[in-house]
């Protein structure tokens, strides 16, 4: 079994057996609770034998969980620290003392041949009923913190969670010592049923007291700043400050070249009914009355102005140059960069740079709403000296939309067939574009193919494939070059998780094909099979005819082998200026008032995730550990990463570029990158559901500030 199959087996492993703790424990302390009350010698022996089970069930979690947390941390310490130190501790070491204490009790009522009243006394005796219950109280604790796990320094919340476990045991101790008194008077029968209804109702309104000062609290606690300053944040201010302790550049001085455009583009927002070439209508935001929005072709080295135009978008919005390494100023991001553009109003940006390949753009507006209804489009960048002309180029933008109340998967503008016709002996250069927020994978069949491209980047060396497919992040790009032959090549989807967005971000997650190099899980839960089968891209001479369905199960192009070695500018063995670690993972709360799963980055989520601080020249290593049970393309704006490893398994193929880096459940990559590009840079999984509750955070150099804020207070929402 491969590594992160068996992490991403841990983690759903280690949160299993929390779940599956507590109602044990709660049935065998309400067990032990009330095996002193029950009437005869008889039943109080059959009762403990039915504790004895529950016992044993519950310690076997026990012991699960240690287990779990354990070969976690065997992966990475970090991996596992919080488990270890906050959330076993109050479950394990009650637990020991039922394993050590409250057993033996148990197994000697269940054989003692004395009287009813003996077995009640010994049965009232507070070394039994107080470790079962003080368990049941950390299996409580233990879930909080398994489901909310805490964020750095945990010794602190662990020695505070095992306070508040003494203190229950305390009072349990006292409470049990005076009902142990009352069992043991002569000529006891049982308690009164008016005064057992009036206490368990006193301890229903104590717990119901506690969960609603809690929930209250913790509701109060989530809201979000009405605004929200980059700069100002905690996270941020104190590390990122120059030396002079002021910040010296803002963002909006960071702006593109000056002097005459090469090349002048204007983009117009609306907000109406779209008809798709295949005949479905889509209430979307689009670009220049076009879903997709215009393929942009412009090149590299020359100035190019965009003027982004918004004609009746309410929420404004604008153009991030997704991959593509503009000035900071021009990036795009609502409160970061710039402030959205109102309706009625306009912005330019100024863009030029040295990179060859294939992005795409997108508002980064409320972006998980304005690029699910349209407000993206493909970017090409060609070479100083223009395409080469015996090549067809064509761009292949993938996106789900909002058929009717049901995801429809559509290659460009169309969910049907398009069709092109290539001659034979012509090099085809194919450039896919995932513009959704799950990874899809692509066949190409008909011909051999090979990936010329990764993210905008040359693969070095690469192979001829056939038979085997390509899996794109959400917001990737891979570039397929093959030449026609005199038959139909035809390119198909047969991995699709994507669907509509999910109540406040808190989305079904991608599926499960996603192991590299072998067969798909095929887990699509919100795409239509049937649908999907009739969706391709079919190239020749004559392309016609119906596509014919491809199987799934065929193995997956592992970027980390593909190709042939190059010499890097930095590597594996370099020296790194910093070095961050980021664990990726899903936490339940409340989030800006509401109740949902909040995804996390160190357990914190957006903005009290502490920013990656670097200074201008800085070699940074960024290590991504995915311990959540959904996938997360990572996004850091306006830089390259390359790859280093991933599970401990250095790449070995051509360098490994990617500004969109698809990690996995289970999955731990090591990446590097050169802050060359000074700013204040979102870094963010480009699930944009995941980034609206949380997994967002900033790239920030030192000597930078923001004048931008973000907040419902203030026109910018980016995500």
């Amino acid at each position: 079994m491969q590594t992160e199959s068996v992490m991403e087996a841990l983690y759903e492993l280690n949160v299993e057996l929390a779940l599956l703790a507590l109602p044990l424990w709660f049935a065998a302390a309400v067990g032990a609770g009330r095996l002193a009350l029950r009437r005869s010698a008889g039943t109080i022996r059959r009762r403990s034998r039915l504790g004895l089970i529950l016992l044993a069930a519950g310690l076997i979690t026990v012991v699960a969980r240690a287990y779990a947390a354990a070969a976690l941390s065997a992966h990475g310490w970090s991996l596992g620290a919080d488990f270890i130190t906050v959330a076993l501790p109050p479950l394990v070491l009650p637990a020991v003392a039922v394993a050590a204490l409250v057993t033996p009790r148990y197994w000697r009522i269940a054989r003692s041949p004395v009287t009813a009243a003996d077995l009640r006394r010994d049965a009232a005796s507070p070394a039994l009923v107080v470790p079962v219950q003080a368990t049941a109280a950390g299996a409580l604790l233990s879930l909080v913190w398994t489901l909310s796990p805490p964020v750095e320094p945990y010794l602190p919340r662990a020695a505070v969670t095992l306070v508040v476990l003494g203190l229950v045991t305390v009072v349990l101790t006292l409470w049990r010592r005076r009902q142990a008194r009352q069992i043991a008077a002569p000529g006891f029968t049982g308690i009164p049923l008016p005064r057992r209804l009036l206490e368990g109702a006193a301890k229903a309104g104590v717990v119901l007291l506690v969960l609603g000062v809690w929930t209250a609290q913790a509701y109060a606690a989530s809201r979000l700043p009405g605004r929200i300053g980059m700069t100002a944040h905690e996270h941020t201010a104190a590390q990122a400050l120059s030396p002079h302790g002021v910040h010296d550049v803002p963002v909006d001085r960071l702006t593109g070249p000056a002097g005459e455009p090469a090349q002048r583009i204007t983009l117009t927002a609306r907000h109406r009914t779209m008809r798709l070439a295949s005949g479905e209508t889509v209430d979307a935001y689009a670009f220049n009355d076009s879903i997709p929005g215009p393929t942009l072709r412009i090149r590299a080295g020359s100035l190019v102005e965009v003027t982004l135009v918004n004609v009746d978008v309410a929420a404004g919005v604008t153009v991030h140059w997704h991959g593509v390494h503009v000035a900071n100023a021009e990036d795009g991001v609502a409160g970061v960069t710039q402030d959205a553009v109102a309706p009625g109003r306009s912005h330019v940006y100024r863009l030029r740079t040295d990179q060859v390949g294939t992005f795409w753009y997108h508002s980064h507006q409320q972006s998980a709403t304005q690029v699910f209804r349209g407000l993206f489009g493909a970017l090409v960048i060609e070479p100083p000296a223009g395409p080469p002309a015996d090549v067809v180029d064509t761009a292949v933008v993938a996106h789900a939309w909002d058929v009717g109340g049901r995801a429809r998967t559509a290659l460009g503008d169309t969910t049907g067939v398009r069709r092109e016709q290539v001659p034979a002996g012509r090099t085809v250069r194919m450039r896919l574009v995932n513009a959704d927020n799950c990874p899809r994978t692509f066949a190409l069949t008909g011909t051999a193919y090979r990936v010329v491209a990764i993210d905008g980047v040359d693969v070095h060396g690469p192979t001829d494939l056939t038979g085997t497919q390509v899996r794109v992040a959400g917001g990737g790009r891979y570039d397929l070059e093959y030449v026609q032959p005199a038959t139909t090549v035809q390119l198909s989807v047969t991995g699709d998780a994507n669907g509509l967005p999910s109540p406040f971000g808190f989305s079904e997650g991608c599926g499960e094909d996603n192991q590299y190099g072998g067969a798909q899980q095929g887990r699509d839960r919100r795409t239509d099979r049937q649908a999907r089968d009739s969706l391709a891209v079919l190239t020749g001479p004559a392309p016609d005819g119906a596509p014919v369905p491809v199987s799934p199960a065929t193995g997956v192009l592992d970027p980390l082998g593909y190709g042939t070695p190059a010499p890097t500018p930095f590597g594996a063995g370099s020296r790194f200026d910093r070095d961050y670690e980021l664990r990726l993972g899903l936490s339940f709360g409340f989030y800006d008032g509401h109740f949902t799963g909040k995804w996390t980055v160190n357990n914190a989520s957006f903005p009290d995730v502490p920013a990656q601080v670097v200074s201008e020249g800085d070699l940074v290593k960024l290590t991504f550990a995915n311990r959540s049970l959904d996938d997360h393309p990572m996004h850091p704006h306006g830089h390259t990463m390359l790859v280093l490893s991933r599970n401990g398994v250095a790449a070995s193929g051509s360098p490994w570029w990617t500004d969109t880096l698809n990690v996995a459940p289970g999955e731990v990559y090591e990446v590097a990158l050169r802050a060359d590009n000074p700013g204040i840079w979102m870094d963010h999984c480009h699930n944009l559901e995941h980034t609206q509750v949380g997994m967002m955070m900033h790239l920030v150099y030192t000597g930078v500030s923001s004048p931008y804020e973000m907040g419902r207070g203030t026109p910018n929402q980016p995500e």
